[in-house]
This record gives C-alpha cells, sequence and structure tokens, in this order.
C-alpha cells in the first residue's frame, strides 16, 4: 500500500512546476490524472525528445505513473481530491469549483506582478541568485534548466499534502485553495541576502568562477579524469586538505588558516591547487576525502552519470518506459521505508486512460 493511496488528484494546466508537483503524489501512490487538451500538455513538447520519436523525454519524466485523459469538462474536475493549475494557463472559477484547488504560477495570484509571464532564469535574477555567478567582468552565468519552477512544484507539494492531511483528521472537511508563487517559493534559497537587506549591507560582489565568500576553497574544480565539488571552512579540514594534495607549505602558512584569508589570496593558491588537483584522480581523491573527513564530491560527467556506486545503491535513478524506449530518470527525492515510493513507472500517450477515467467517474456519483 503506497502511502498517498487514497488521493485522487487532477492536474489541468500541465506546467512543468504543476506536473512536479503532481509527480511527487504519482510515486507516493496517489492516482493523478492529467486532463489535457486534445493538443496535450505543454510538457510534451519540451526536449529533448526520444530519438527517433517526437515524445519528450522531459514530459515523460514528469509524468509517470499518471493517466492521460482528454475531453474532460469542469464537471469532471469535482471528481477528484485536489486540482493543480496554472491560473495563467487555465482559468477557473474556484468559488463555483467544489473541490480542493492547488494554484502554481509564476508570481502568484495576487500582486503587481501576477499577470507577468516568467521564466527559470527570470526568478533566479529576481532572487539576486545569479549575481555571484561567474566572472567579475560581463554578465553572470546563467544556469539551464527548470530548477525554478521545480522548487515551486515542491513547494506547492509540501502545501497541498498538509492541507489535505490536516483536512483528514477534522471531523468535517473544509475546501481549501491554495496560492503558490514559483517567485516566493525560490526566495528560500537566498536567506543570506535578506539579512543583508534589512541590515542595509552593501550587496557583495562578483568575485569570479569557485569565489564565494567566505569560504575557500568552495567549488568545482577540474581533476586529472574528471571533477571534484571542493568546500573546506575549518582550519582542520584545510589542513587535511593540503595533507591531501601534499601542500604542507600551504597549512603551514598561519595566515591562510582562515578561510577570508584563504580567500583574498585566492590568486596565490589556487594555481597551486588546480596543479595537484591536475595530477590525481577525482575519484580517488574522493574516497581518500571521506577518511579523512574532507567535505568533497565527485562530480560526474554526463556519461558517468549513471555509473556512480552511490547513486546505484541508493536508487537516484530508476527507469521511465516510454513509446516502447526505456530511459533512465531521477527518482522521488525522499523516502519513506515503509511505504517506499515508485521507482520509476511507464508514461501513458495523450488520451490512453479517458475510458477508464469515465468509468471512474460514472462510479463515484
Amino acid at each position: 500500500m503506497k502511502a498517498l493511496a487514497h488521493l485522487t488528484v487532477g492536474d489541468i494546466s500541465g506546467t512543468i512546476a504543476t506536473c512536479y508537483c503532481g509527480k511527487l503524489l504519482a510515486d507516493y501512490g496517489a492516482r493523478v490524472f492529467n486532463f489535457e487538451p486534445d493538443q496535450g500538455f505543454i510538457t510534451r513538447r519540451i526536449k529533448p525528445f526520444i530519438p527517433d520519436t517526437e515524445q519528450s523525454a522531459m514530459h515523460g519524466y514528469l509524468n509517470t505513473n499518471k493517466m492521460s485523459v482528454t475531453g474532460a469538462t469542469p464537471s469532471d474536475w469535482e471528481h477528484v481530491d485536489l486540482i493543480l493549475y496554472d491560473q495563467t494557463v487555465t482559468t477557473i472559477d474556484e468559488k463555483k469549483l467544489k473541490t480542493n484547488t492547488s494554484a502554481i504560477s509564476w508570481f502568484g495570484k495576487t500582486g503587481p506582478y501576477a499577470q507577468f509571464k516568467g521564466s527559470d532564469a527570470m526568478i533566479q535574477s529576481l532572487i539576486g541568485q545569479l549575481r555571484g555567478i561567474g566572472p567579475p567582468e560581463g554578465p553572470p552565468i546563467i544556469p539551464t534548466g527548470y530548477q525554478a519552477q521545480i522548487v515551486g512544484g515542491l513547494t506547492a507539494y509540501v502545501g497541498s499534502l498538509g492541507h489535505l492531511l490536516g483536512n483528514s483528521l477534522k471531523a468535517t472537511e473544509e475546501l481549501f485553495h491554495l496560492d503558490t508563487s514559483i517567485f516566493e517559493s525560490n526566495m528560500c534559497l537566498t536567506d543570506p541576502s535578506i539579512l543583508h537587506a534589512v541590515d542595509q549591507m552593501d550587496i557583495p560582489p562578483r568575485l569570479g568562477i569557485n569565489r564565494f565568500a567566505p569560504t575557500y576553497p568552495l567549488g568545482v574544480f577540474p581533476c586529472k579524469d574528471g571533477w571534484l565539488g571542493v568546500t573546506v571552512l575549518s582550519p582542520p579540514q584545510w589542513e587535511a586538505f593540503c595533507k591531501l594534495l601534499d601542500l604542507k607549505q600551504l597549512s603551514d602558512t598561519p595566515l591562510f588558516h582562515a578561510s577570508m584569508e584563504r580567500l583574498e589570496a585566492a590568486d596565490i593558491i589556487e594555481p597551486m591547487i588546480l596543479e595537484k588537483l591536475s595530477q590525481c584522480s577525482a575519484e580517488d581523491l574522493f574516497y581518500r576525502g571521506q577518511k579523512a573527513r574532507i567535505p568533497l564530491a565527485r562530480v560526474p560527467t554526463m556519461d558517468e552519470l549513471f555509473k556512480v556506486d552511490q547513486y546505484r545503491i541508493r536508487n537516484a535513478f530508476s527507469q521511465a518506459s516510454q513509446a516502447g524506449r526505456k530511459y533512465e530518470v531521477p527518482t522521488v527525492p525522499f523516502r519513506l521505508f515503509k511505504t517506499p515510493p515508485h521507482f520509476g513507472g511507464s508514461v501513458t500517450d495523450l488520451g490512453q486512460d479517458t475510458a477508464t477515467w469515465k468509468q471512474a467517474s460514472k462510479d463515484t456519483t
């Protein structure tokens, strides 16, 4: 029995954020119906596509273990416990809808930005996350992907599940209508900057690649055969890191025992670190660093990603089945052990479950 097997959920907008929220619910057993228009959700047209097909792998990742229904009407939506939607994509009247709703959009349903269209890069820029990424000269480096929308979907999942759980504990159930702003959800990533703003402190400058105050070294550095994530803060970590790389002369320098002092001297220290790293295996340093209690992380290439032993042991990836193909996708990022999630799953074709939905809705009336 899955943890959320008692829940039925409908997604009527099909954005990355609503689909990710629905994915988390579906992976823990909720029956999630995608109420799609005739042309399908917009996620079906997001690259990359599965080779030799016109089917989106991104859509597949977001929609394993869900059902696809076409031709549904607003009256159909009332047969589910929760409706996920984006009011900038789908217009509904919550007051007339006799079920719970969870709206997820770039800037929420109210406020000066409510009707604005956003993007992941825009959100990352507005929350100040881009400012510190990249070389000091020129524009910052803009990350690719859909991180901001994923955070929004996760936030809506937490809020929706909390309300559904609360209702299940009450003697009388009250309908709720949640409103999740992707912009506001991502503010959780900027808590130090908020303190700077409250105290009217100067905005920290962009220091360069792998230069982030107050920690140095901090970043992803190239090795002989790959990349290594390094976080060295305390004096014991610094001494162990220098010993690992045979850089005793750096650990013997009292000035470099303080992290900010190392950052200010990065132009002197970093060439020495890079030279040593270029002679070493990233995997070897990772395991040796673990024994020395140094916060290091092996950063695999895309070719290596699915072969990393700890990822395989932890089931970090599982297989999605779509269009007669199987491919690796990330699994749910948190685990319940007595009621574990689905690992991977199949992706239904557009409208494949319409008949199943019609029969299910008849059975509930």
